[in-house]
């Protein structure tokens, strides 16, 4: 999630003048005129304040030190290496993987076509070490495993890494719902390391103003649209659940993720479940890994297709956002 985008989603105000929910035409709601998505800001020229290292940070609740800028920096997943490149990190950058071509940002072409590409699937250790990493940027199930390459693994080979925040929910799960303000440790955190901190505050404010002009286009007074986050699933459907970034990004939009109170991360929900709530929009998620029925378009056919739903609001007047 390099660039935050998010949509607002039409809904019912409490003032009756304000109109019902207005009805999709099964792809997406409209925009209202917000800015595209696309990397519409500048950072600072890459200036190591003096002093800056060693620096230390917290990956997962654990220090790790650097005493310098990493150079060869491997990392796995398109919203974790668009963070690199939205911090101008592209030239410290060895190697990337997972990173779906439909889903990559067009602002970050070239950024992409200077970083070599390790592979559609999520890396592993081997592959990885064959880049001569000195850090690794990845997630717990976003590339990260503990039977797989992680933090352990790297740093018994000598190897730096950080952990996304978000992700520490899969192996702590006392921890909170992720929050907005946790990304945005999260790139605060990468710059620390990469020593370019005012490159991330001015992120930040880009991001910030975007976040004001979606709560601009809110009515007053509306009430939260009920909405489905879907990634997949034909038996039980999946998505984003009550421990992720979803639920805050949605009530940004005006929306709120009807199964925000089931604290989970990732993870399925039964169909008889999906009817109870009545879910007004859906919220699709494309992958972008070209596999077979997993595109937004392939998941909003099959949702439309499948049978016992077709009374859920979304589904009825085909609301649907990829």
């Amino acid at each position: 999630m390099a660039t935050l985008a998010v949509a607002v989603l039409p809904g019912c105000a409490d003032d009756a003048s304000s109109g019902s929910s207005a009805q999709g035409s099964g792809t997406a709601a409209a925009q209202r005129d917000l800015p595209p998505v696309t990397a519409d800001y500048t950072w600072p020229e890459a200036s190591v304040p003096e002093g800056h290292y060693p620096v230390t940070v917290k990956s997962c609740g654990e220090d790790v030190t650097f005493d310098k800028a990493p150079e060869r920096a491997v990392v796995n997943d398109n919203n974790m290496v668009e963070m690199m490149f939205a911090l101008g990190l592209t030239d410290h950058m060895a190697a990337y993987s997972a990173a779906g071509p439909r889903l990559r940002i067009a602002a970050f072409k070239d950024d992409y076509e200077a970083v070599t590409d390790m592979g559609p699937e999520y890396f592993k250790l081997e592959p990885t070490m064959s880049q001569n990493p000195d850090f690794v940027f990845a997630g717990w199930n976003y590339g990260f495993s503990q039977d797989g390459i992680n933090p352990d693994a790297l740093e018994q080979l000598g190897v730096k890494s950080y952990v996304l925040n978000e992700s520490c929910r899969r192996i702590d799960d006392t921890l909170e719902p992720a929050t907005i303000e946790e990304w945005y440790g999260d790139m605060r955190n990468l710059a620390a390391i990469f020593g370019v901190p005012e490159r991330a505050e001015a992120l930040i404010k880009h991001w910030d103003e975007r976040l004001d002009r979606v709560q601009e286009h809110l009515p007053e007074n509306y009430t939260p649209v009920p909405t489905f986050s879907y990634g997949w699933g034909t038996d039980t459907p999946g998505g984003g659940l009550g421990l992720t970034i979803v639920p805050e990004l949605y009530r940004k939009a005006g929306a709120v993720n009807v199964f925000e109170d089931q604290l989970e991360m990732w993870g399925g929900v039964s169909w008889e479940a999906f009817v109870e709530k009545r879910p007004e929009w859906i919220v699709v998620t494309d992958y972008g890994s070209g596999d077979e029925g997993q595109s937004g378009e392939e998941k909003i056919a099959f949702l439309k297709s499948q049978k016992g739903i077709d009374a859920v609001p979304a589904i009825k007047n085909e609301n649907y956002l990829i």
